[in-house]
């Protein structure tokens, strides 16, 4: 079947209709991945502050207490300062761990009342991962919430769990309340989970099949505006200050409105209305609004084509896709496509920047401004790779970052090693610069590959009636993987050390050989080619079998003649 003129074709409403998907969806995705690093000392010093007072502490009292233990003036000098020049304050003896000479007692501060640091971890570590523990059941339900609701409608509904999240993050210090924070990331949790997947599913199925990698590349370029939106706001210039950071979570509702108000003037998706919900009227206007043109005979009928096939096939559940035998290879290629994303440590990298700027020893005042660096890095290779996945294909973009993606942190291990070894202390400055140039190329490889194409490909190698459960399956996975690592990373770093990075080095070394022998090229082939030859386990170099080499297309062969 060739390829149609209009198949490579952009209009004011696909691109619209992708515009406002994305802003609602995936962009709100990345936000919550970088909002909470740039204020975790603020949001952890509220923590304390919080459950101090709780236990009948003044935290003015601990306030002034650690002021004085900063400041470099004598306890004489302290007494009139705090106290008064008239006040009897009496100073401790002197001993050998201090020069401090001034208890807590004297300001009225309560140590024994402060949280211990394991328990601040634990509180910090639940925060992030709470996001992530819902998102993951999020992505459990997202097949049954698009095959019920469809794409469109279904990414109109969730926006009321952000406008929740939302209201409960802006009233965090207003409530006193760190519950209030854990639960909006609950609920943005909850609308990730199911985003990530109506949007991808969206994408995937109303764009041209000519551009379809550079659509679909979209959803990764607006999670990474996302990230780097939310660390430009957590500058302690803008919203990262001890009073505002809450707004931070407040903005939540600005991307959900915009979804709200402007996807309902949009068309669903077109296979969606023709091969799940059997209009196919429906789907043909749809699909003229979509390419700009009456002449769509040629995509209906490949949908028919597909629709005809899976006539006696109901919408397929977990279960289902689990014990189909001809969608084994799929469903392995897509799990572990997303289990590779997760594991090869992008979210431990981008979400605990902060933390990792310190261990290189970089001055703490830059460390914000080196993490929207990082942030713009990010987003000017997604944009790079919109392009790239139409011309190089999806397998090249996949192996060729992924090892320069292993080659960083192996280099990485070295240096922070390096770094550790007393005997060139000289050289630990230039060892921490060379860390953070290792940690960009990861980041630039992680861009142009493992970070877009998972969703772009998980979307193609499915036929119509298992891609929803498909999705949803793949991304469970993904978020159990994001949950296990977000929450047990700062303990494996405490635990390993510079050695943490062997872990992500060894999931990326397996994943690329993985990949090289058994992800197909999908670029340019239509979702029913792609389906036969994975199906038939013709992943590597056997496509041909099915004319699915063929950049131009070319027509199935039966498979009765296979």
């Amino acid at each position: 079947m060739g390829v149609p003129e209009n198949e490579g074709k952009t209009t004011l409403v696909l691109i619209l209709s992708v515009t406002v998907a994305c802003i609602g969806n995936s962009f709100l995705y990345g936000y919550q991945i970088g909002v909470v690093n740039q204020p975790a000392d603020l949001i952890q010093a509220f923590y304390n502050k919080t459950y101090y007072e709780r236990k009948g502490g003044n935290w003015d009292n601990m306030t002034r207490y650690n002021d004085y233990l900063q400041e470099n003036i004598t306890d004489d000098e302290a007494i009139i300062k705090y106290f008064g020049s008239n006040s009897n304050v009496v100073k401790n003896a002197p001993t050998e761990n201090t020069t401090k000479l001034l208890s807590p007692d004297v300001f009225g501060a309560k140590t024994e009342l402060l949280l211990e640091p394991w328990v601040v971890k634990i509180l910090w570590s639940t925060t992030v991962a709470a996001f992530v523990l819902f998102g993951m059941i999020g992505a459990f339900c997202s097949a049954k919430v698009a095959d019920f609701f469809g794409r469109k409608k279904g990414m109109i509904i969730i926006t009321v769990l952000m406008f929740i999240a939302a209201i409960l993050g802006g009233i965090t210090i207003i409530a006193a309340s760190p519950e209030c924070l854990i639960l909006s990331r609950v609920f943005v949790g909850l609308h990730s989970g199911l985003n990530i997947t109506l949007c991808p599913l969206y994408l995937a199925e109303i764009s041209p099949r000519k551009i379809r990698g550079a659509i679909g590349t979209c959803h990764q370029l607006a999670c990474t505006i996302g990230i780097l939106v939310s660390q430009i706001l957590g500058l302690k210039e803008l919203l990262g200050t001890e009073i505002l950071w809450p707004y931070l979570f407040a903005f939540n509702a600005i991307p959900s409105l915009i979804c709200l108000v402007f996807m309902p003037f949009f068309p669903e998706s077109p296979r969606f209305l023709l091969i799940k919900q059997k209009q196919e009227s429906a789907a043909v206007e749809a699909l003229k609004k979509f390419r700009g043109t009456d002449n769509v005979s040629d995509e209906i009928e490949e949908m028919r084509l597909e629709a005809s096939k899976s006539v006696s096939v109901k919408n397929f559940s977990i279960k289902e896709l689990l014990v189909a035998p001809e969608l084994r290879m799929p469903v392995i290629i897509a799990c572990v496509l997303q289990i590779s994303q997760q594991w090869s440590g992008i979210n431990a990298v981008m979400s605990y920047s902060t933390l990792l700027f310190g261990q290189v020893n970089m001055d703490p005042a830059t460390i914000p401004y080196i993490v929207v660096a990082t942030g713009v890095i990010n987003v000017l290779c997604t944009v790079v790779a919109v392009p790239l996945m139409e011309k190089a294909g999806r397998r090249p973009l996949l192996l060729y970052p992924m090892i320069g993606m292993l080659i960083s942190f192996i280099l990485m291990t070295i240096f922070l090693n390096l770094g550790e070894n007393s005997d060139l202390a000289d050289s630990h400055k230039y060892f921490a610069y060379i860390c953070i140039i290792l940690m960009h190329t990861y980041i630039i490889g992680f861009a142009l590959g493992l970070g877009p194409i998972p969703f772009i490909v998980v979307g193609e190698i499915f036929r119509q009636e298992p891609r929803a459960a498909a999705m949803s399956l793949s991304l469970a996975f993904n978020w159990i993987c994001n949950f296990t690592l977000m929450l047990t990373f700062p303990f494996l770093k405490d635990g390993l050390g510079a050695y943490v990075y062997i872990l992500f080095s060894i999931v990326l070394a397996f994943a690329i050989a993985f990949i090289f022998f058994f992800v197909p090229e999908t670029k340019n082939k239509t979702f029913d080619e792609i389906a036969n030859s994975i199906a038939f386990g013709k992943a590597r170099g056997q496509q041909k079998s099915f004319n699915v080499d063929d950049e131009k297309g070319g027509e199935n062969i039966p498979l009765e003649k296979v």
